[in-house]
């Protein structure tokens, strides 16, 4: 369903709510917990879960549950396998609204032990290859009133939402993993040809759901989950900035240098005007110069992330015995003290294990200079 379809401004709000609660760096475990907690509270269901489906398409690997206590659960036994009006919703892909269980054909009935539930809400779980990943179950509103056509459609809408994140998380846990350069590459390829059209849909769906009769506070919402959107289109695309440059070899010196800078533009949109030294290839030993480019890269990772530059200057020269790499963007720059952040701590350790140095100026409202120098000849 689209999101445009959520016509009041009440529940749109809380879609947005559980969609900003789900959209957390965690790992893959802790990330569904939250997804059933999320689902449940979205709809006032007293019971929610999340059934994993198995790679064979028709039983459940795996069965996350919010609001039954855990004695209880242990006295329940098994978790279910996807039989019965579960595995109604794993072949279907569709919602599923039942008003009483017990009357249903495909109820097969409860375990011993098991509390007592009459509604029902299935609905799919979809990542990016249009496969399901799970099912999320909802049973039992709090008001004692049946599940509605708006449960229905918030609980899809979040489904899809969720199985969003979950790409996301499996993706950052294989980046964490991964060392071999195509997986790098077909990693980024994945981030910047699904995930961020995905991102770029929801926001679209999110843009239209706006409407003249929607209240001052409600639009003030959407257009803020739409920000968050952008900012997040923007962080994955200097990730793929990132990966892509992890992979990056062979080659000269200098060509390294103009493919890192040409790729600032095209991923990034910062355009860069770069200067290299005459003949820098004939000048520069090969240990400085991969830790030259990784520093350099370093530092337009940072105006990335950071500077909100549109443009940056970079220029790679050797002066007597020393490499000098210097990158000044257009930011907003800042003030005070800089922070031990990683990407500071690299840039000075680099230069210092090379005999260099790092220094940093900046202001607020005239960007940030870099300037990065090693012996040339290490």
């Amino acid at each position: 369903m689209a999101f445009h379809q959520i016509t009041d401004p009440e529940r749109l709000h809380a879609l947005i709510d559980a969609i900003m609660l789900i959209e957390i760096d965690d790992d893959l475990d802790d990330l569904l917990g939250t997804i059933v907690e999320a689902a449940t509270q979205l709809v006032g269901a007293r019971y929610g879960a999340l059934g994993i489906v198995s790679k064979n398409g028709r039983t459940l690997s795996r069965f996350i549950t919010y609001g039954i206590e855990p004695e209880v659960k242990a006295a329940i036994g098994d978790d279910p396998h996807g039989h019965g009006v579960l595995g109604e919703t794993i072949r279907r892909r569709d919602p599923l609204r039942i008003d009483d269980l017990a009357s249903y054909a495909n109820f097969g009935g409860f375990p011993e032990n098991h509390p007592p539930m009459n509604s029902f809400l299935g609905v799919p779980v979809i990542t990016q290859d249009g496969q399901v990943f799970g099912n999320l179950y909802l049973s039992e509103r709090i008001d004692g009133e049946r599940f509605n056509e708006q449960d229905e459609n918030l609980v899809e809408a979040f489904g899809r939402a969720a199985g969003l994140v979950i790409d996301q998380a499996t993706m950052r846990s294989q980046l964490r993993d991964l060392t071999l350069s195509e997986e790098r590459e077909r990693l980024a390829r994945d981030l910047h040809d699904t995930v961020i059209q995905r991102l770029f849909g929801v926001g679209l769906a999110l843009q239209m759901s706006l409407s003249r009769s929607m209240d001052d506070d409600a639009r003030t919402r959407v257009n803020n989950a739409i920000d968050e959107l952008d900012t997040t289109i923007h962080e994955i695309r200097t990730t793929i900035f990132e990966i892509d440059q992890d992979g990056v070899e062979g080659g000269s010196f200098s060509s390294r240098i103009k493919v890192l800078v040409e790729e600032m533009d095209t991923r990034l949109g910062v355009h860069v005007n770069l200067e290299t030294g005459a003949a820098i290839d004939d000048l520069i030993g090969p240990h400085c110069a991969q830790q030259a480019l990784q520093a350099l890269r370093e530092a337009l990772s940072n105006v990335a992330r950071h500077a909100g530059a549109n443009n940056a200057e970079v220029s790679v020269v050797a002066e007597g015995p020393l490499i000098v790499v210097v990158v000044r963007d257009s930011g907003v720059g800042f003030e005070g003290r800089i922070g031990p952040g990683r990407g500071l701590r690299n840039l000075i350790a680099r230069a210092r294990q090379l005999g260099g140095e790092c220094t940093i100026d900046s202001a607020p409202g005239r960007g940030t200079l870099v300037r990065w120098t090693a012996n040339r000849l290490d």
